[in-house]
């Protein structure tokens, strides 16, 4: 895998970890679920900091990975069926999705990631920085909403051919080049450089 996994993502994998292995382990519905003082007291061993794990936790309830309810007014987590599949991969009883039809288990090297979207193996960390890369363009007051949708389409061309195991190396060219500015845009620059080094990677 190239790169390395950024701290965040590092305490969200634990946070996801520590409700898959709730539900797993629970006898009873409600013992699936965790208020927010069992989670972090669930996460002693980490050593990561309550305030980390909290903003965290808000993030992957907001993403979709973690479910949220309050039970007599108390908020309870549980992991969702998008976190499950994250840990156990495709499953003939997952939502509907744009490969209905095709059994991703005997498709080989392909994963379940995001909103069940699809991707090589291989190329996963590349999907996911595309991803993030999307988010934030989409949070910048500085563009227009055409801007926007004109660069998360070239965006989403490129991740469409990575569920390929060879992607066309010419049609990611040609939506990489039309994102080249973005190269000088306030907010997504760090980003852009990360993703270039990954497509560079791909090409090559």
């Amino acid at each position: 895998m190239l790169g390395t996994m950024n701290r965040n993502d590092e305490i969200r994998e634990a946070i996801l970890k520590c409700l898959y292995e709730q539900a797993k382990q629970a006898r009873t519905i409600s013992r699936a679920k965790l208020s927010e003082r069992g989670l972090t007291v669930s996460m002693r061993g980490t050593n990561y900091p309550t305030p980390n794990i909290i903003s965290n936790l808000i993030y992957l309830v907001q993403a979709g990975w973690i479910k949220q309810e309050k039970i007599e007014k108390i908020p309870y987590y549980s992991i969702s069926d998008k976190g499950t599949n994250h840990f156990e991969g495709s499953s003939n009883f997952q939502k509907s999705h744009w490969m209905t039809g095709i059994n991703i288990n005997n498709t080989q090297g392909v994963v379940v990631v995001g909103d069940h979207n699809f991707v090589q193996q291989q190329f996963n960390e590349l999907y996911r920085e595309l991803d993030l890369l999307k988010n934030e363009l989409g949070k910048l007051s500085n563009l227009s909403d055409q801007d926007k949708l004109n660069y998360q389409s070239e965006i989403q061309t490129v991740q469409s051919q990575l569920a390929k195991q060879n992607p066309n190396k010419s049609i990611i060219q040609q939506a990489w080049a039309a994102l080249s500015s973005l190269s000088t845009i306030d907010g997504v620059v760090d980003l852009y450089q990360k993703v270039q080094l990954l497509i560079t990677h791909l090409l090559h």
